[in-house]
This record gives C-alpha cells, structure tokens and sequence, in this order.
C-alpha cells in the first residue's frame, strides 16, 4: 500500500479480490475446511471456500507478488528475486534469497520448495532451514521452463514444462535428468496431474488439452478448444471424469474423459483471463479467480454436467470512476467503475460489501440473451456519476446514476442489489442526442434532478419515475452542458451550474430563477453541505470556490491544484467557514 502524503496515509484497501495471479488452494486438518488464497498487489488475502468469508490479509511484502503457493502448513510468496513463508496466513517466519532474477514458478513439494525464475535458474530449497538444497540450470534458448507438476506416487521426481513445447522429468534428489519428452510442437502453458496415477494433464500456447500417461510416454487423448491458450488445468476427483480447461477470454470448457467430447462450457465466467481453476478434492466444486477482481465457486449439480455460480467475491475490473459514502454513517461506500458495474464496499467487514451489478438495456432481453443475443450489447455504458439517499430506499429506489454517452438515467435499489424499474428520460426526447451529465437525489428521498448535455434539467419522481418539471425558460437552464445539480436539505432551492460559468439558483417547486452568479470559469463539479448551505465549485482552471447560498456570495477561494479536480467529499470543517 502506497504510504501516503502528509496529511492522509493508508489505512485499508476496499474491493479488491484477485488479480491475473493463479490463486492456491489449502485444506486445513484441524478445521476441516478448505481455503482458497489470492495474491492482491503485495499481499495475499485468505477466503474460507464454505462462505467466501476473508480470513486473514497478510503483512505486505517490498514488492508485488509474482507468484503464489501453498502446502499444508505455510504460503509461499514470490515477490522479485525473494520467496517469502508465510505462517498462520499472515506473518512471515522465512525469506529465501538466490535468484538473480524474479521468480516465475513455484512448488513446494513435502520439506522442499521448487523455485524457477526468469532466467531459467532452478533452485530447490530446504523448507525448515531456507538452505539451497540443489541448483538447476537452464537454457532459455533451448528449455526455458513454463510449468511445473509433481507426478502423483513419484518420490522426488518433478516434471518441467518449456515454452519450446518438450517437457523434462527430473529426479530432484539425484539431481538426474530422467526422461525428455519431444512435446507437441507447442508451448507447455499449463501441466496437471489426474487422478489416475502415471497420467497428467498438458495444455499448450495452441489451445490444445493433451492427457498423456509420462509412464509410457503415450497420448491417451487430446482435445482442442478455440479460446487462445490453455491458462489452467484442474480434474474432477469426485467420481466423474471431467477435466476443466480455461481460457484468457473468460471462458471454461468441460471435457468428458469418457465419452472424449465436450460435456459442457461456463462463458464469461470471468471477464478477463481466467488465472486458475481448481477442483476441491471429492467435491463437485470448481473455484476460479480472474484478473477481473473476481473469485467464484462453481457447483456441478445441473443436467448433462453443467455448472452454476454457487458463491462469488468480485469488485471493480477496471478503475472506479467515483465514489461516495451511502449513508451518513460512513459504513457503505458506493462505487462506478469503467467496467459498467456499481458496487457497495463497507468499511466495518468485507462481509457487508456487494455488488448491485451491471445495469442492462432491457431486463426481458438480458434474461434471453443465453438464446443467441450478443452478451456485450445488452450492457448499459459505465456510469459517469451517481446520486443516492437512504431515507426511502427501503420502499422504492434510492440511487439515480448517469450513464456515459446515453440520454436516460437509471435507478438502482440498495437493499435488492439490482437495477431499478424506471429508466428516466425527458418526454418527447426520442432523437434527442443529448445525454445526462449531473445528478441528484432529494435528502427526502422523493425526487431526482437530473441535468442534461444540451443544458437541460429535469425533475422526476422517484417513486413513480414520472417527469415533474423542468427548469428554465424554454426547456433550458443553462447555455451549455450541466456539471452540477444539487437541492438544499429542506427542498426549499436548486442549484445548477454549467458550462455557460453560471451558477443559478432557484425555487425547488416553482422552477423559477431566484439569482444568477458568474464564476468567471465553467464548474467541472459542485459538492453541497446540506447542513450548513455552503456550495463547494470545482472551476476547470484548477481552483476551488466555496459559495453561501444564504447571502449567494463567494466566501472562500481555494488555489493550489496543478491539474484537474477529479472529487471532492462532504467534510464537517465546512460547517465552520464564517460568513463573511
């Protein structure tokens, strides 16, 4: 975590889940649970698979984690040219240093660890006492390894992948070379052992799935699959043989080892790449973690093999574009992220947080889109900016968001987690290229005022989602594109600001102008506290002024910001600016 300036330092980081590092898999013995651990920046988090409930965050390490581990008593953490064990899921209680260059494989196996970097060096370390039990040298030119595997019943044997395509079964006691595969005239991206003994699982550059028994030295079968690169392997140990193969587009294909053809697929699992994919030994449960911030428990229980989601941890997949406090309690953030979706984060327990999700079109056509609709454009735009209150949000809903380049806006409802029924538009806009711009709801709870691209600024219920009104003479309060709408605490007055660098203010329920202000610069954003009236104007050349709305004058003046005003928040010091 970044330390921070001199005046705010990191505290906690909010929504993040995973990124594109395979995540590990652990079963405690004492707890009979099983644990799934994800790698976020520089340190790793713990979920319990029962609940996806975090269990630990670990202590943070110097650098991001490049790769990630574990066996039964410790986590191992790659992080530039250093391993680091970890005990109890957070502290660290060993550090092995002897790479040159940063380390792209782990594997522990029983008291030693198997560590690959870069540049093709091999080390096998002693776990108890952090000793370099044996070094192996490769040639990238020739072997430059991509994927390790211990073959099942093999006592001290490993077997390397290379991204020249042959694989190497090795004797790390003897430190033997034992036998060379020739390989499939591809790159080894992903090698997995099945529950049958002499036979793993090989997944290459080309999207081809080889089960190949290393024993004979034989290929039993092989599938091919059209997503890119087979990015992990996982077999189902419960009874069934399945084999799951995952992609960098997302996707997950399921293969019947039997009847040697694809039983079943799980598209847009993910958004991303998928990392990894894990079966949980004798469960028909799959666990997958992506780089788009996801973790998701997948169970087998559906006809002809097929999988549903059962539990998910996921947050943004790409920036935030803004957030806000829901709520005056400071408990719940809402967030807007490029990735389209809204998300709630507490700051009291990971628990509490969820995902309101992805607004869509039309909700009749989302729930077809599995009968040959394009899933991408049945999607809403990112939200540009958003609005909520709390007070009625228990009897309709309570957040208004704007969209990026689209003329509705839609409401969302907090406590069902999903969009809301109205999609808010002025009457007779059809054809109107106009979009919504700014944003805010009533601290009743009853109304929205939304401000338009074309200058426009509407009233509606929030209940009904009727259109109550709107501003201005003519259909027009401002000369150029709205940036910021707010109403006062007793919905006695409405401000607008716009790009013409006026600010306004009028009557809330007469819709008639009270007083004009010039700025002198056009707002990029307005933030008002309620409590005190005062009106906080971010002015697009970096400065910040701070209007009453009582004796509408300009009371404070703020310079300093060398570049663009991205937020501003609701601070109690501004109930103390005199006025003056």
């Amino acid at each position: 975590m970044p330390a921070g300036g001199a005046l705010f330092s990191g505290f906690r980081v909010l929504g993040l889940f995973s990124n594109h590092l395979p995540h590990a898999l652990r079963y405690h013995q004492k707890h009979r649970e099983f644990y799934v651990v994800t790698a976020v920046g520089r340190c790793f988090h713990t979920y319990n698979v029962k609940k996806l409930g975090i269990v630990a965050v670990s202590n943070s390490l110097s650098e991001d984690i490049s790769c990630l581990v574990a066996d039964r008593m410790l986590v191992f953490a790659a992080s530039g040219c250093d391993i680091s064990a970890f005990a109890r899921n957070k502290e660290e209680v060993r550090r092995y240093s002897g790479h040159k260059q940063e380390v792209r494989l782990l594997l522990p196996l029983g008291d030693q660890l198997i560590s690959v970097d870069a540049g093709g060096d091999a080390i096998i370390w002693d776990v108890g006492s952090g000793e370099v039990y044996l070094r192996l040298q490769f040639d990238p030119v020739t072997f430059e390894p991509s994927a390790l595997c211990h073959p099942s019943t093999y006592l001290n044997k490993v077997l390397l992948g290379s991204s020249q395509g042959a694989l190497q079964l090795w004797n790390i006691k003897t430190s033997k070379l034992l036998y060379s595969f020739s390989g499939w005239g591809a790159a080894i991206t992903a090698l997995q052992q099945s529950p049958a003994v002499d036979v793993v699982g090989v997944g290459t550059a080309t999207g081809r799935i080889i089960i190949h028994n290393i024993r004979l030295d034989e290929t039993l079968m092989s599938f091919m699959q059209d997503w890119g690169p087979i990015s992990s392997l996982a077999f189902r140990s419960d009874g069934v043989p399945v084999v799951a193969a995952a992609s960098p587009q997302g996707h997950v294909a399921l293969w019947d080892l039997e009847r040697r053809q694809l039983t079943a697929q799980l598209r847009h699992a993910h958004s991303t790449a998928v990392a990894a994919a894990t079966f949980l030994h004798g469960e028909p449960l799959l666990i997958t973690n992506g780089a788009d911030n996801a973790i998701k428990v997948w169970i087998f229980d559906q006809e002809g093999g097929g999988a549903r989601l059962l539990r998910s941890r996921q947050g943004h997949s790409a920036p935030p574009t803004t957030i806000s406090h829901h709520g005056n309690d400071g408990k719940n953030i809402l967030s807007a992220g490029q990735d389209g979706t809204l998300q709630s984060f507490s700051t009291v327990h990971e628990r509490f947080s969820k995902s309101l999700g992805h607004g869509s079109i039309n909700k009749k056509k989302e729930q077809k889109k599995k009968k040959g609709l394009a899933y991408q454009e049945l999607r809403l735009p990112a939200i540009t900016t958003f609005a909520s209150a709390v007070a009625r949000q228990s009897d309709w809903d309570g957040i208004v968001a704007c969209h990026s380049g689209r003329l509705a806006a839609t409401t969302w409802n907090y406590q069902r987690c999903t969009m809301g029924a109205h999609h808010l538009r002025p009457p007779g806009a059809h054809g109107n290229k106009a979009a919504a711009t700014a944003v805010d709801v009533t601290s009743c709870g009853n109304f929205v005022l939304i401000g338009l691209s074309s200058g426009r600024v509407d009233l509606y219920n929030l209940q009904s989602g009727l259109h109550r009104g709107c501003y201005g003479d003519g259909g027009a309060a401002h000369r150029g594109a709205v940036r910021g709408v707010c109403v006062d605490g007793l919905n006695q007055l409405t401000l607008t600001a716009g790009s013409d660098s006026l600010l306004k203010i009028w009557r809330f329920r007469s819709k008639k102008q009270e007083a004009e202000l010039q700025l002198g610069t056009a707002p990029a954003s307005m933030l008002l506290h309620r409590e005190s009236g005062m009106l906080a104007l971010a002015l697009d050349d970096f400065m910040i002024i701070v209007v009453d709305t009582a004796t509408r004058r300009v009371v404070r003046k703020f310079h300093g910001h060398g570049g663009k005003i991205n937020d501003m928040v609701r601070p109690s010091m501004l109930t103390g600016l005199n006025r003056k």
